[in-house]
């Protein structure tokens, strides 16, 4: 069963969407499916919903939930909206 989705704040949203708009390169932690801290450098090619649920997409195809995300170019994500 999937975890139930939890909102990032709107501020931590804006950086995201600042980074993809700017194509620029950035360094992200979040934790992946098999609950390990992943550490990648990427270009953000999109932010999305899909069924309540809010997402990134990286520029090689890589599908993260914004609520998996911990750390964006030393930017800690807290997990409350």
């Amino acid at each position: 069963m999937e975890k139930e989705y939890k909102p990032i704040a709107c501020g931590l949203y804006d950086e995201l969407e600042l980074r993809a708009l700017r194509k620029q390169i950035v360094k992200l932690t979040f934790q992946n499916d098999k609950n390990e801290n992943e550490i990648i450098e990427c270009i953000i090619a999109d932010l999305f919903s899909k069924t309540k649920t809010e997402f990134l997409k990286t520029n090689d195809g890589k599908i993260i939930r914004l609520d998996d995300v911990l750390e964006l170019d030393g930017i800690i994500f807290n997990k409350n909206c």
